[in-house]
């Protein structure tokens, strides 16, 4: 984490060089698209919340009904380091490539079943509580309709955006409590895993205008209208005995091509040079997904289905940028 915080960092420190080397200019100069390659990194100082749920028929204490089983992840806090590398295409197009990562660390977990009989009524038979870590990464690839987003912070311009994006955080699940009948630490060690993947098409709208001098704003507004999830999970306490659970991970994995989301962003820019620009900002980001399957794999090769209900993430945050031109 320390690494990471620290590259940041980094090229903050060699701002100067750029400053320097251009002093000479008073004013900002267009650049010529077609020999723009640039270079960004950023730091998300962002928070996230995930959750799920299952439903599946059955029976309890007698009675028939439906059951459900939610989980919910809270406060998945990370600073991701993002970089991002691409080029101005023509006068009009440009693209980048972006690859981020980050550590999850201090998330708290939630684990509830519920029933509700055919007869009416329903109530929570089982809750407990857990520790999170883990990471989380991103990649994405976008083709801008804009040549001013890269080239030239004093020019107004609206723009759109196409591309593709691949999110995913991987969870540990450890130090589990049961809440649900009565408060009791787990009597075997909890140390289970879950991870959330998902892959979406992108198209948005992009915005940028200056403010004063050398300061500008710019935003983007992205939705993701089909985005396709997989999620794949290891309960390690069911791994042995009557209706044990496979020991080989994952146990059970659930998906959904029914799914949409959505990200804004929205920032502040300081052009420090004619090739260095320093950014203040916010982003956030929402997945969802909806009627999907379950899959459960069982110790003696045998395997149950149940129904995807809902699963979900957003992850926010604030975010500090510089952008290189070369």
């Amino acid at each position: 984490m320390r690494f990471r915080s620290t590259a940041l960092l980094m090229i903050l420190a060699i701002c100067p060089f750029f400053l320097i080397t251009e002093a000479r200019s008073e004013e900002i100069k267009d650049s010529n698209p077609a020999n723009t390659v640039f270079l960004r990194m950023q730091d998300w100082y962002s928070s996230a919340a995930a959750k799920w749920q299952i439903s599946f028929s059955g029976s309890l204490g007698g009675k028939t009904g439906t059951g459900e089983s939610e989980l919910t992840f809270n406060h998945l806090n990370s600073p991701l380091v993002i970089v991002s590398a691409g080029a101005v295409i023509d006068s009009l197009f440009s693209f980048d490539y972006t690859y981020g990562t980050g550590s999850i660390s201090g998330g708290r977990g939630s684990d509830a079943d519920r029933f509700f009989p055919l007869g009416g009524g329903g109530y929570e038979f089982s809750r407990s509580e857990s520790e999170i870590t883990g990471d989380v990464r991103l990649w994405e690839v976008n083709l801008y309709a804009d040549n001013r987003r890269f080239v030239d912070q004093r020019s107004s311009s609206w723009g759109m955006v196409l591309g593709f994006l691949h999110y995913e955080d991987n969870l540990s699940i450890r130090n589990g409590v049961q809440i649900v009948p009565v408060y009791a630490p787990f009597s075997q060690h909890l140390d289970s895993t879950y991870n959330f993947s998902w892959d979406t098409f992108k198209i948005g709208v992009t915005h940028r205008a200056p403010i004063i001098a050398r300061f500008s704003y710019a935003g983007m507004l992205s939705f993701y209208p089909y985005v396709q999830y997989e999620g794949e999970g290891y309960w390690n306490l069911r791994t042995t005995g009557s209706g044990a659970f496979r020991s080989q991970s994952p146990n059970f994995v659930q998906k959904s091509t029914s799914g949409y989301g959505y990200e804004a962003a929205l920032g502040f820019t300081y052009a420090a040079s004619d090739n260095v620009e320093l950014s203040l900002g916010y982003r956030h980001l929402f997945l969802s997904a909806r009627d999907g399957t379950d899959t459960l794999y069982y110790a003696d090769g045998t395997s149950a289905n149940s129904h995807l209900d809902w699963v979900n993430v957003t992850r926010k945050g604030v975010h500090a940028e510089v952008l290189i031109r070369f």
